[in-house]
């Protein structure tokens, strides 16, 4: 039994550019992968499935880089974040001129919905500009029940600031490129260790684990399975420690490293 991992932005769906789902016949790939007696897992720092995806019978799921896995229906994981870690958390964006969005399984929490930061993120993981709705946007630390923090910054200063001033207490996820944030969770597991948890609670040996991936998120991941496929459209930090560097997400990546790996009777 082999198990493939998958990162969802960039790797699956490429929300900037309006595909919010894969290919038919990428989803007609992993569905008979999985008839082979396989298993696709989702990996993401995503607190829940988009859409685009759900009409694909994933056996589980490590969401928010970790926090949240879940496994044949079954919850293994569910860290959430603390009153006094939200509000440390709070105090410190404060001070660095973060603008925090909180979520959790119920809600979501975010005083500057309409910054232009946060409709940038909007734009690059929702494919809108839209103002969502029902989303709390006056709040206190103890109203807040979410599990993970994306903290946007205008300078890559501020956020390793706000960083050291959080990183002994919190698991961070930091990307000083492009969007500059960090995604903020309890002190646990990141993407990379939460997916050698659940092979390894499966029995699963490592050289039959793979995993897909674009960003520097994904860098653990690709250290601690068997082989580690990023995509063409991938930054260049995860190109230089994958095994094999597959086509654009856009263009038949994931469907293209199947054949590589797998064969291509999985058509």
């Amino acid at each position: 039994m082999k198990i493939v991992f998958f990162d969802i932005d960039g790797t699956l769906i490429n929300a900037q550019e309006g595909m919010m789902q894969p290919r038919h016949q990428t989803k007609q790939v992993l569905k008979n992968f999985q008839k082979q007696g396989n298993k696709i897992v989702i990996a993401s720092a995503r607190g829940a499935i988009p859409e685009g995806l759900k009409d694909i019978p994933f056996d589980g799921y490590v969401l928010c880089d970790g926090h949240y896995i879940i496994y044949n229906n079954e919850i293994l994981v569910d860290e959430v974040l603390t009153t006094p870690e939200i509000q440390k958390q709070m105090e410190v964006y404060q001070k660095y001129q973060g603008r925090p969005m909180f979520y959790g399984h119920h809600g979501e929490w975010c005083d500057c919905l309409d910054d232009e930061l946060v409709v940038k993120h909007r734009v690059m993981f929702q494919g809108t500009d839209q103002r969502p709705e029902n989303v709390v946007e006056r709040y206190e630390a103890q109203d807040v029940d979410a599990i993970s923090c994306c903290v946007l910054f205008e300078t890559v200063e501020q956020m390793w600031k706000a960083y050291h001033e959080l990183e002994n207490d919190m698991t961070i996820v930091a990307y000083d490129h492009g969007l500059i944030r960090m995604d903020v969770y309890h002190k646990g597991f990141k993407k990379g260790t939460a997916c050698k948890y659940l092979y390894q609670k499966l029995g699963i040996d490592q050289k039959d684990t793979y995993a897909f991936g674009d960003g520097v998120n994904d860098m653990e991941m690709f250290e601690l399975v068997g082989h580690g496929i990023a995509m063409g459209n991938a930054v260049d930090r995860l190109k230089n420690i994958a095994e094999f560097v597959t086509d654009y997400v856009d263009c038949a990546g994931i469907d293209k490293a199947f054949y590589k790996y797998f064969g291509k009777d999985l058509s």
